[in-house]
C-alpha cells in the first residue's frame, strides 16, 4: 500500500470516528473530548508519523525529496 493510500486511509477513519462520536454525543448530552480520547490520539500519530513506501524507503528518503 503506498504512503499517500495510508494516509488517506488514516484519515477517513478519524473521520468516521469523529461522525460518530458528535452523535454519541448528540445523544448522550456529553461532547466528545479529543485531547483524551485514545482513538482519537492513535490515529493522529499514524497519520502524522512517516510511513514506509513498498520500496522500504521512508517519505524523506524517497528520490527527489530534498
Amino acid at each position: 500500500m503506498t504512503t499517500s493510500t495510508t494516509k488517506h486511509e488514516t484519515g477517513a477513519l478519524l473521520r468516521a470516528h469523529l461522525v460518530a462520536a458528535s452523535r454519541l454525543a448528540a445523544v448522550s448530552g456529553r461532547p466528545h473530548r479529543t485531547g483524551y480520547c485514545p482513538i482519537c490520539h492513535r490515529l493522529q500519530r499514524l497519520a502524522m508519523e512517516p510511513s514506509q513506501d513498498e520500496d522500504g524507503l521512508y517519505d524523506d528518503e524517497l528520490p527527489g525529496s530534498r
